[in-house]
């Protein structure tokens, strides 16, 4: 029976480009990527894209089908390749293990489709470099996905440094805690960090304090580090004991190439912390500080020349604030899920409208180059010395 003055509606808008997703992996960070997909078409009041969750991929069939299905994806694989291949798929994101990072993007870039890739890059600078030549030889679009650029207080920052808000910048501090293994009792598959691919703190988190450095205050020219694993063993569920040769803390002294100094910290072991990723850069007229646990506010000082001066407390959910949501009022706080949201629309958009992803986005140049950086804070404290980034 027909509905009395109801008009159906396509689920598609036909002038709106709607490219096909084909998502690795349905983890933490699949689920993340795949949330924010979903909600890019009433994120913005005018999406560049309307994205179709083509298929998802993962090796356990009941794990896959069930993510797939909660998203609404079209289907799913069990095996990378195929979906690789599926000509459904313009763009590939992969949000496996970081040791899964290099063979499926290669192979999709090869294939032809654009390409987005969680962070780390890659395990190794051999595999980072393989992939930035890989999508440079295909030609395709590549982004990897440090999300933090894309919080609005920390693109209200760097629109402040590049008008020369803070004039000359002196220094960066920024540091990434967490907890997680703070306690020697904890069983290693417990510790992200110990578990799975073992990638440590530094490939893990530390990677996104070194992009923000780079993003908001330029290329890092020299390091000098310290890498520690305090928990050198660590007992598994099964009662078995593992050595444990992951790093937990790291610390660098950094030069940038603008003259500025800068130190770059990460920890899994900061006990209480959860997920304390905070900076601070100071200049001759200005100061600018963020936390991503207080993730609407920007703490911005300038030096006016006025009687009162302070750290102002900006609430960044005025509509003239940079990746303001369509959705949320002045004063409404965005999640921390905004920041794939917005990162990945920029990518979409940047792929239909054939527009540039860096430099507001992290590519797999950026992805190589912190790479480099990583391995170079590990060299430095092995071998005690301060070292050029070349």
């Amino acid at each position: 029976m027909g509905k009395d003055g109801f008009i159906e509606l396509s689920n598609k808008r036909p002038d709106v480009t709607s490219p096909g997703i084909g998502v690795l992996g349905y983890g933490f960070m699949g689920k993340v990527h795949s949330n924010a997909y979903v909600k890019i078409p009433y994120t913005y009041q005018s999406p560049a894209v309307f994205p179709e969750l083509v298929a998802l991929c993962g090796r356990n069939a009941e794990k896959v089908s069930d993510v797939a299905i909660r998203f609404g994806y079209g289907g799913f694989y069990t095996d990378w390749k195929k979906l690789v291949n599926d000509p459904d798929v313009q763009i590939c994101d992969n949000c496996t293990p970081d040791d899964m990072h290099a063979a499926p993007t290669i192979a999709a870039a090869k294939a032809g489709k654009h390409v987005i890739c969680e962070k780390p890059l890659a395990m190794t600078v051999q595999d980072a470099r393989n992939m930035f030549d890989a999508v440079k030889n295909a030609g395709v679009k590549h982004m990897l996905c440090h999300n933090y650029r894309f919080m609005p207080a920390v693109r209200l920052a760097k629109m402040l440094i590049e008008e020369g808000r803070l004039g000359t910048i002196y220094q960066f501090r920024g540091r990434y805690l967490q907890e997680v293994g703070h306690d020697p009792a904890t069983f290693a598959e417990n510790v992200w960090y110990t578990a799975g691919t073992k990638s440590g703190v530094l490939l893990g988190i530390g990677c996104h304090i070194i992009d923000l450095s780079r993003f908001l205050v330029g290329e890092i020219t020299a390091v000098n580090g310290l890498v520690k694993t305090f928990n050198t063993e660590r007992k598994l569920s099964s009662g078995a004991v593992e050595t444990v040769t992951a790093d937990e803390v790291n610390y660098a002294l950094v030069e940038f190439d603008n003259g500025a100094v800068g130190t770059l910290e990460s920890s899994g072991i900061s006990t209480g912390r959860k997920n304390q990723c905070t900076w601070e850069i100071n200049g001759s007229k200005g100061s600018i500080s963020f936390d991503i646990e207080d993730l609407n506010h920007l703490h911005v000082y300038l030096d006016n020349g006025n009687d009162v001066k302070g750290f102002t407390d900006v609430s960044v959910t005025d509509f003239s604030h940079p990746l303001q949501s369509a959705i949320l009022p002045p004063g409404h706080i965005a999640g921390w899920e905004y920041g794939h949201i917005h990162a990945l629309h920029h990518f979409l958009d940047c792929v239909v409208n054939d527009k540039k992803v860096e430099p507001l986005a992290a590519t797999f140049e950026d992805g190589y180059r912190i790479q480099v950086i990583m391995e170079a804070i590990q060299k430095s404290s092995k071998h005690g010395k301060r070292l050029e980034i070349r």
